[in-house]
């Protein structure tokens, strides 16, 4: 399981990135993810947690380490934390246009 530090370092080097392509890649490889986690805890009865509240990271991560990060093992409100992140950043993109 990832380190929530690893996943704020993440989300840092994502609340930076102008790489919309990327961006969009994360949330394509997340979303499969989440799907799965959703329709385990839909399965147990149970409601899913809400996305993780992580204390900012002092320093962002790199490239790579945000997505060895986000392509690894998470518990669902990390996962739901990066994902919010990476949307809001791709919102925050699309206003100010391309």
């Amino acid at each position: 399981m990832a380190r929530d530090e690893d996943i704020a370092s993440a989300i840092a080097h994502f609340q930076r990135s102008d790489d919309r392509a990327l961006l969009q890649d994360v949330l394509r490889a997340l979303r499969p993810k989440a799907a799965a986690a959703a329709r385990r805890y839909e399965e147990r009865g149970r409601e899913p947690p809400p996305p993780k509240e992580l204390a900012t990271a002092a320093v962002a991560a790199t490239k790579a380490e945000a997505l060895r990060a986000a392509r690894g093992e998470l518990d669902f409100g990390q996962l739901q934390a990066i994902a919010r992140a990476v949307g809001r950043r791709l919102e925050h993109l699309a206003q100010e246009g391309p």
